[in-house]
């Protein structure tokens, strides 16, 4: 193991930092545009959050409801279901539940004593984790101010995890093209869900973060050093403690990532005592995790909700793809079908060019994780398998879904054997493209800038339409819906900078790291040996076999 830096190091801090600052800034903008407690169930996550930090892990049964526990929190969290209903309005066509009659509310603005009352959370059963750290601002402040920092710190669990596996992905061979898959994995739903009380958003980004870092660990002609391995083993140790799916799908991304790496560099990396150390820290969040969910089945047992059957949780399918792009708030809100569907045709072109340049091997697991993924939207809701609930599978098949367009972009090019049979990098050796032969323009190791370009401004122009869209959703508290004009100019609710100034800040701060792709290398890097460094001795063959041939 070397113990000097590796020359990349200060690139890859940049690349962090950079990273990690504009996803920050995106996320605040979601912060202040969305008002107080309007996200999917953010009322019953911030009671949960605000009870557990004050050391009441699950709650007391109520009467009112199998599914509801009775929490002891600060006066303001149990009027917050006045400020969530102010906003809420009609279902979004072709959401699989059915609306409630909910009394009016007054609008009162979030707030009120930090007196301790108690309140009804459905949120109870998943690991108290995400909870114990989000809630540690209301110990400081009961009202707003420390609601607003209770959702900026799942900004910067997420936004962090999603920094470090873009270093991961800028190491692959095709990285621009990886670079470009990453930013299309993270959708408007979930920067929305960052600047929510939610985990979800760092159950996904987590996910990313172990599928990116494990595709790297994964690749025999990496040198790697404690750093990355540290990376997949924090993120690994994450996605197992978010929420209550998170262990199978750790276990579901290990399988398939070991599938990736093969025997003989499985037995590299066993051999590694980091790799073990972060190995007991990912079996303790497993046993901990495991006994936690253990517990709440025992003592908050569910009744049996069976599934809507395969007919109908097929004809669900394209709304769960639709939320995974952008359904919003109490699925009240959405971006319009086209904009999903030009993010979903988007991203299926990039795992399309993915594919077809890669191994075997590789096309093989992401096309089994990408139906993989799907498959867990139609049996949750068709047959209750797994039992996580209704509504929002679109969201929770994403840490397994997600993986497949990194394993399509972040997997090492197929090889080309030359005259002798003998296998050479397809850095070294490029075939030419060939006028109106579409094959062998996407055989090419580089990625059209024109095209990653294209796929770029139809990614960043759906985040300013997701961003509309809940701003004039939340603009109109709760009447009827306002003009695109009104939006802007005389809105019924407003926040903090107003819409338009935040709108400017969320898509400057993407569109700066759309330039930054845009704008990268597209050459792949040169392999890396386990012995460290570069393959000069491939290289300088190549370049000695060129210049000894005679003179014609």
């Amino acid at each position: 193991m070397s113990t000097t830096e590796p020359p990349r190091r200060p690139a890859e801090r940049h690349t962090w930092w950079r990273t990690f600052g504009l996803l920050t800034l995106a996320g605040v903008a979601w912060v202040l545009a969305t008002p107080l407690m309007t996200g999917p169930d953010e009322v019953y996550q911030a009671r949960r959050a605000a009870a557990v930090v004050r050391g009441q892990l699950t709650g007391n049964e109520t009467s009112l409801s199998p599914l509801l526990v009775e929490v002891k929190v600060p006066e303001s969290y149990r009027r917050a279901d006045e400020v969530e209903r102010c906003f809420l309005g009609d279902l979004v066509e072709g959401v699989p539940q059915e609306g409630m009659k909910l009394p009016p509310s007054d609008c009162p603005p979030f707030g009120g004593s930090d007196r301790i009352v108690g309140a009804n959370t459905g949120q109870y059963r998943g690991q108290p984790f995400f909870y114990a750290l989000v809630g540690l601002p209301t110990l400081i402040d009961s009202g707003a101010a420390g609601a607003y920092l209770m959702r900026l710190i799942g900004v910067v669990a997420t936004t962090a995890l999603l920094a470090s596996a873009t270093v991961s992905v800028r190491r692959s061979q095709r990285s621009r093209l990886a670079w470009l898959a990453l930013f299309g994995t993270v959708t408007p739903m979930t920067m929305y869900l960052s600047a929510s009380t939610n985990p979800s958003a760092v159950e996904i980004a987590a996910a990313l973060g172990v599928w990116a870092t494990g595709m790297l660990l994964a690749r025999s002609d990496v040198e790697f050093t404690r750093r990355e391995v540290a990376r997949f083993g924090m993120a690994l140790i994450v996605l197992i403690g978010a929420r209550g799916l998170g262990p199978v799908f750790a276990v579901l991304l290990l399988v398939l990532l070991s599938a990736m790496a093969g025997r003989s560099r499985m037995v590299h990396l066993a051999r590694r005592v980091d790799v073990w150390g972060w190995a007991v820290g990912a079996g303790a969040m497993t046993v901990a995790s495991a006994a936690w969910l253990w517990t709440i089945q025992r003592d908050f047992p569910l009744p049996d909700r069976p599934g809507s059957g395969w007919a109908t949780a097929v004809s669900y399918l394209p709304f769960y793809l639709r939320q995974s792009v952008g359904v919003f708030g109490q699925n009240d809100s959405a971006l319009p079908e086209l904009a999903v569907w030009a993010w979903v045709v988007t991203l299926l072109v990039v795992f399309a060019v993915g594919v077809w340049r890669c191994t075997p091997r590789a096309a093989i697991i992401a096309g089994l994780t990408l139906i993989g993924g799907l498959t867990i939207s139609v049996t949750a809701e068709g047959l209750s398998l797994p039992p996580i609930g209704f509504f929002w599978q679109g969201r929770y098949a994403l840490p397994l879904l997600l993986g497949a367009f990194l394993v399509a972009t972040c997997s090492s090019p197929r090889r080309n054997a030359d005259d002798r049979g003998i296998e050479t990098s397809a850095q070294i050796t490029r075939d030419p493209v060939r006028p109106g032969d579409l094959g062998s323009l996407l055989r090419q190791p580089e990625t059209s800038t024109t095209a990653v370009r294209v796929a770029l401004n139809v990614f960043l122009t759906v985040h300013a339409i997701g961003f509309l869209s809940v701003a004039r959703h939340h603009g109109a508290k709760g009447g009827a819906s306002l003009s695109w004009w009104n939006l802007l100019v005389d809105p019924r609710w407003s926040p903090p900078l107003t819409f338009p100034v935040l709108l400017v800040v969320y898509v400057g701060a993407l569109g700066a790291l759309a330039w930054g792709i845009g704008r990268s290398d597209a050459t792949p890097p040169p392999s890396e040996t386990l012995g460290g460094g570069v393959d000069h001795i491939a290289l300088r063959l190549t370049a000695h076999r060129e210049t000894s041939k005679p003179a014609s």
